[in-house]
């Protein structure tokens, strides 16, 4: 078997570069391994800031709360509803009474004109 023998100085310059290769390998592991841990741990505080937003700390299911006040809505959209319908009826009924009051109005102040007359006439 054949020996390679290196010269010490070889040796030392092949030591110092294989070191100064791993010192920055460890270096760039380092860095790598520390931005890693930072991502981390911004992703574990949204993963917090988002539980403690949907964190349903009472009794009932959110998704059943949330039903709950939908079918609330409906029903208050369907009351909205009716009182429209009754609204519009009413401003129906308001005009055929403004009508209706316009046209007694009419033959009153035509009532009046001839008791006006009637009596203008039998003063006369």
């Amino acid at each position: 078997m054949m020996t390679l023998a290196l010269e010490p100085t070889v040796q030392v310059a092949a030591v110092t570069a294989g070191g100064t290769v791993l010192v920055t390998l460890i270096g760039i592991g380092a860095e790598f391994l520390r931005r890693q841990t930072r991502a981390i741990n911004e992703v574990r505080e949204h993963t917090q800031e988002a539980r403690d937003q949907v964190a349903n700390t009472h009794s009932t299911n959110l998704r059943d709360d949330l039903d709950s006040v939908m079918f609330r809505i409906d029903r208050v959209l369907a009351g909205q509803e009716r009182h429209d319908t009754a609204l519009r009826q009413q401003g129906t009924e308001i005009a055929g009474l403004r009508s209706d009051i316009a046209h007694e109005r009419r033959e009153r102040l035509a009532v009046a004109e001839r008791l006006d007359d009637h009596m203008a006439s039998t003063n006369a």
